[in-house]
């Protein structure tokens, strides 16, 4: 049944990406290069459409067939006004303060319908969640909505962390016998390598801020059910999405130090101007998915066994990347 659904998700994901492309090419909805950006010429845009439409599909089915909860259906559909926001904001740029307040509105529903938390190791300590979570959450449910926008700034590399990330969960899930949230991930995984076929380089059209942004929400969905179940440590997925993280987070910053305005279009994320060093996106994002696999995926695996060491294995992969990070100037304005 999983060879199957992986299959057929992969197919559906490819061939809604194609009608997608051809309907953002007549509607307009189009990405034209600047002087900031990445890419040349004028691209469709929408893609990451077809994975909010296939992974949404598959949810309502596994709900009718009774593979999922109400609450979980609840938590996972939570992603979809944030979607939306983001596909009007592909069509015209939406004020960023409506865009946060749809994600705070959508990640406290979200919380809502997953209920009480249990406490987050620290070590030998624990932080307790209760009416803090009211606030951590939304946090963070938009730092991850935000920062995946951010990242999705040259072909692929937007769908090929999704799908590293959404494997990477799947073989934890499975570990803690949790087989609903890992075929959750495998669902997830096979719609971005269906939407990876029109968007590895040279991309025929780009994910958008519709999917860029569900990517990001969702991710922190799973996480929270993940949690929530006690199948899946938070610094296992902290560390899976190290590479995002590091990046936006050390740019972000350099760029509030450098009183650079952080929420206007720029290149100059490390993965940017390694793309410039090398003069491809591809050698990028193979560079990327090496890393994740060598160096982040057994660190999330360990802190998945070792949940209550989960903070020292995230400081561990972390620290290097972030040194990294700031060393290759991550920020800063590239020449």
């Amino acid at each position: 049944m999983e060879i199957v659904l992986a299959i057929a998700s992969f197919a559906f994901a490819a061939a809604v990406t194609a009608g997608v492309r051809g309907v953002a090419q007549s509607a307009r909805l189009l990405a034209v290069a600047t002087q900031r950006s990445s890419h040349k010429g004028i691209t469709p845009v929408g893609g990451g459409l077809s994975i909010v439409f296939v992974f949404a599909l598959g949810t309502v089915a596994m709900f009718v067939f009774a593979f999922i909860t109400t609450t979980q259906l609840g938590v996972l559909l939570s992603a979809l006004p944030v979607a939306m926001a983001g596909l009007a904001d592909d069509k015209k740029p939406l004020d960023f303060r409506v865009r946060l307040a749809i994600q705070a509105a959508c990640a406290l529903f979200a919380l809502i319908w997953v209920g009480a938390l249990p406490a987050i190791p620290f070590g030998p300590f624990s932080l307790p969640l209760g009416l803090l979570g009211f606030v951590l959450v939304p946090v963070a449910f938009i730092w991850l909505t935000n920062l995946y926008n951010f990242m999705d700034g040259i072909d692929g590399i937007a769908g090929a962390q999704g799908a590293f990330v959404c494997a990477g969960a799947a073989v934890i899930f499975l570990q803690h016998g949790d087989s609903t949230l890992a075929l959750l991930c495998l669902l997830l995984f096979s719609a971005y390598i269906g939407f990876l076929v029109f968007n590895w380089q040279p991309a025929s059209i780009f994910m958008g801020d519709v999917g860029s942004g569900f990517s990001g929400f969702m991710l922190g969905a799973l996480a929270l059910l993940g949690h929530s179940a006690g199948t899946m440590s938070l610094w296992s997925w902290v560390l899976l999405l190290g590479i995002f993280i590091v990046d936006a987070t050390a740019t972000l910053l350099t760029r509030w130090h450098l009183r650079q305005r952080w929420y206007e279009a720029h290149r100059s994320h490390v993965y940017q101007k390694l793309a410039l060093r090398y003069g491809s996106h591809s050698a990028v994002v193979w560079r990327i998915l090496l890393l994740n696999v060598l160096w982040l995926l057994p660190l999330a695996l360990l802190a998945g066994k070792l949940p209550e060491y989960g903070v020292y294995f995230a400081i561990t992969g972390l620290l290097p990347l972030s040194v990294a990070a700031f060393m290759m100037g991550a920020g800063r304005p590239a020449p």
